[in-house]
């Protein structure tokens, strides 16, 4: 693997896409986005992930109509989606980085979503990436010359108990992650990240170092 963007949340799945991709090369670029939620406390998070790892260079975008977005959104309930859902996000997200792989000539995209997120969000599914892959190709100057730039999860498989496995395995700092949709100074407990994670703690069996006094 040669350069690389990876998009860095600030959370364990992303942290654990850093440390692996970490293993293959040394030409890393993160990308944090700041769009809604937790603003200082996952853009800090990610900061720090990126200090820990020694990426070549860490970027923060701000997207701040997603704000307005979420505001206007009101789907009814879904059997399917959760609410945790927000619209259209990870085609935005592709795209921004893909501008920045062009311009940087980085050939691969890493975005760490697990196979729980592939259950419950559309843009979590291979068949969503294997179509932005296709898009990238044909709709970028780089893709059209030759130049393949590949959106690559290497999590899609994985449930958050196995990336917990892995995190630990790869001894990703997890004290400087962040996975509450809360911008307070502790997780909130309540919110799809943090029941998530606190999940995957409890079947793993090490207490989470967030919680840990």
């Amino acid at each position: 693997m040669t350069r690389t963007i990876l998009l860095l949340s600030g959370g364990i799945d992303s942290a654990t896409a850093l440390y692996l991709t970490k293993q293959r090369t040394s030409e890393i670029y993160s990308l944090n986005m700041i769009y809604a939620g937790a603003y200082d406390a996952e853009a800090e998070a990610s900061k720090r992930i990126a200090a820990a790892a020694k990426v070549k260079e860490h970027f923060t975008i701000l997207l701040p109509f997603f704000k307005d977005i979420e505001q206007r959104y009101r789907p009814g309930p879904s059997a399917e989606i959760t609410p945790a859902y927000v619209p259209a996000r990870n085609i935005i997200f592709y795209g921004v980085a893909a501008a920045y792989a062009e311009t940087l000539g980085a050939s691969t995209i890493i975005f760490g979503s697990n196979a729980d997120d592939a259950k419950e969000l559309p843009d979590a599914r291979r068949e969503f990436i294997q179509l932005m892959n296709k898009l990238i190709l044909n709709g970028t100057r780089a893709g059209r010359e030759g130049f393949r730039i590949e959106v690559v999860n290497p999590l899609i498989d994985q449930t958050k108990s196995d990336v917990l496995k892995l995190a630990l395995e790869l001894k990703v700092p997890l004290e400087l992650t962040w996975s509450c949709y809360g911008d307070g100074e502790t997780p909130c407990g309540k919110c799809r990240g943090c029941v998530g994670r606190h999940e995957a703690f409890q079947e793993v069996g090490v207490p989470d170092p967030l919680l840990v006094s």
